[in-house]
């Protein structure tokens, strides 16, 4: 992490989103800017938060233990798709929260990410609209690309 702090890429970045913080005011004093520490360390622990794939490697995503692990993978996959079929298909039993939460977000195709950061109230209104339907994901794909143009 002390090797991305240093990169220009991560300096902008933490200058953009101070910029961003102050409404858009800039100093028009040419030089070097004293920056309140904690304000600064505010933003840099905000921009660590958005840097993805720097974190150390762990015993579980090395090859040979994921190839030892493969059959209670694949055994716990089917497991799970088993009892989905049978709980919706067969019984017909309405979603619960995490599985409509779980189809909302892969009809959505958003990264994981994306999703666990999601505030609530957002989740809860992108499930309550039944999004897994393609009829009512059609209709919210049309209303988002809309949006924008309601903006102009």
């Amino acid at each position: 992490m002390k090797s991305v702090k240093q990169t220009p890429a991560y300096k902008n970045r933490l200058k953009a989103l101070e910029y961003e913080r102050t409404g858009g005011i800039a100093s028009k004093k040419k030089g070097i800017k004293q920056v309140d520490k904690k304000v600064e360390e505010e933003l840099s622990n905000e921009v660590e938060l958005q840097i993805h794939g720097v974190e150390k490697p762990s015993v579980w995503r090395l090859f040979g233990v994921q190839f030892i692990l493969w059959p209670y993978s694949v055994g716990k996959a089917l497991t799970w798709k088993i009892c989905w079929f049978w709980r919706y298909r067969v019984k017909k039993l309405p979603y619960t929260w995490e599985d409509a939460c779980y189809l909302t977000w892969i009809s959505l195709q958003i990264p994981a990410n994306a999703w666990k950061n999601m505030d609530e109230s957002r989740k809860e209104d992108l499930v309550r609209r039944h999004l897994w339907e393609k009829s009512n994901m059609e209709r919210y794909t049309s209303g988002t690309r809309k949006e924008p143009k309601r903006r102009r």
